[in-house]
């Protein structure tokens, strides 16, 4: 990132396209870069041809695929913006999130055919149709968007967040300084629907890595682990809850050659540190944060054996680029975190999170913080978690911090019940043992005021998810509400 400002996406990955080696992987064959370079280029041809405008969305729907990511790539060198739509959501996300898009096309490079009366015109992309002649006709161009994607939801409707391609170009640029081991095979963890798999893309694309595709769907562990030991992965990024269920279900010999494990997207517990650094001490592990409307990531902390033994796993400091400013909170509580830089979004849902601050654009993002004496920011829950119990003001992640900091507990959400007088109710996964209720309450006691204490701590065998992979707490409030919570 030069004076002139961030790149365009583009410029870090075109040059990529003519060298020779393997792009993309998945259980039907490989793409090569040479080779994806002809099927993107055909792709943009193809809506070139039907008078696609430029930054205009295109939908594409399907699942992670190498012609997924073709269709990806060529849509941005068609000088338009994707929408990435995962066929494997239930159908009505699906159709809200292309009607909410207002695109006239819609690709499906893996043949999933979404009917929808008055929606985008079906454009095939399959192998084909992008089997055509160059057509000097219709020149590749750049458009100044990259990519809308929609947030989960969890509060209302999915709400659309657009990405320029320079923002793009920035958040990849900032991957290539910061990390220093190369991209040689990034496991692709995550649905393209979701901005965390915009990191792994994108990322390997402009170092001239391997993309893989697992066979499945985004959180099968068993065809994840089959594929790194296939394509001798290096990199991956998924959220903790997941990592941890992978490093608790035996899987670390199978990931034995990764020097990069990245968790995002939920708070880091420190037992998932310690397990990492036990299991694959020659991986090293980072914690990222950052909102889809600072184009996947904000801030990063490098895991330290020290954080093993931490109250909580820092969120890290700004990425090169990034500027944090903190809302003093009340009486020295955390305060509220807001984001400026070159990744912030075009566009989204909920035009009152930008705002100017100090004459600077910034993005609000709900989440409280401090700043340790190292300068690494601590993440405290969100102004929306704070619960007010007995007059006090208390995060639900103090409470699931507290939770998973006990013996045998691996993973820990708090539900709120919907009564006069709100308690919060403990849904905890054990590693295997049973849960010692009266245990956890003595070792909560040390840990927790009174009044933030659960009122029951209740063993699930997995706590509910969204589609991201992020805990449903909506889930968990109706289940707290009910005389007698059930498993997910």
């Amino acid at each position: 990132m030069g004076a002139s400002g961030p790149p365009h996406i583009l410029d870090l990955v075109e040059p990529r396209l003519h060298a020779p080696g393997p792009a993309v992987a998945d259980s039907g064959g490989t793409f090569g870069y040479r080779e994806l370079d002809a099927a993107s280029r055909a792709v943009a041809r193809l809506l070139l041809a039907r008078g696609a405008r430029r930054d205009e969305p295109v939908v594409v729907h399907g699942t992670a695929s190498r012609g997924t990511v073709a269709a990806l790539l060529g849509v941005v060198r068609a000088g338009c913006r994707f929408v990435p739509v995962d066929a494997g959501f239930p159908e009505e996300r699906r159709r809200l999130m292309v009607r909410r898009s207002a695109a006239r096309f819609l690709l499906a490079p893996d043949g999933h055919v979404l009917a929808l009366s008055g929606g985008p015109e079906p454009v095939p992309c399959g192998p084909a149709d992008s089997d055509v002649p160059r057509n000097d006709r219709f020149p590749l161009r750049r458009g100044s968007h990259a990519y809308t994607c929609f947030t989960s939801g969890s509060t209302g409707l999915p709400e659309p967040v657009t990405i320029s391609a320079t923002a793009l170009g920035w958040s990849t640029a900032a991957r290539l300084t910061h990390y220093p081991a190369p991209v040689g095979a990034f496991l692709l963890c995550s649905s393209i629907s979701f901005d965390s798999s915009m990191a792994g893309i994108w990322w390997t694309l402009a170092t001239g890595g391997l993309l893989v595709v697992p066979d499945g769907r985004p959180g099968d562990l068993l065809a994840l682990a089959r594929a790194a030991e296939l394509h001798d992965a290096t990199h991956l990024l998924m959220v903790p809850s997941l990592y941890g269920a992978a490093l608790r279900g035996g899987l670390a010999p199978r990931l034995r050659t990764l020097t990069t494990v990245i968790v995002a997207g939920e708070t880091c517990p420190p037992a998932l540190v310690a397990r990492h650094l036990a299991e694959l001490p020659r991986a090293a592990l980072y914690n990222e944060y950052g909102p889809t409307e600072c184009t996947v990531w904000a801030t990063v902390h490098t895991c330290t054996p020290a954080d093993a033994a931490a109250r909580t796993v820092p969120i890290g400091r700004p990425v090169t680029g990034v500027t944090a400013h903190i809302a003093p909170g009340e009486e020295g509580a955390p305060g509220e975190l807001y984001l400026a830089g070159p990744g912030l979004a075009v566009e989204g849902g909920r035009a009152d999170r930008f705002v100017i601050r100090d004459g600077v654009r910034c993005f609000r993002t709900g989440d409280l913080v401090t700043v340790r004496d190292d300068g690494e920011l601590l993440f405290h829950g969100r102004t929306d978690h704070q619960l007010k119990l007995g007059g006090m003001r208390v995060e639900r992640a103090e409470i699931e911090q507290a939770l998973t900091s006990c013996d045998g507990i691996t993973e820990a959400g708090v539900g709120v019940t919907g009564t006069a007088r709100p308690r919060p109710i403990g849904f905890v996964v054990t590693d295997g043992g049973a849960l010692d209720e009266r245990r956890v309450r003595t070792q909560l006691l040390s840990r927790l005021p009174t009044t933030a204490l659960p009122a029951r701590v209740v063993a699930v065998p997995a706590l509910p998810r969204l589609p991201n992979g992020k805990v449903d707490y909506r889930a968990l409030d109706r289940r707290a509400t009910t005389r007698r919570p059930r498993c997910p």
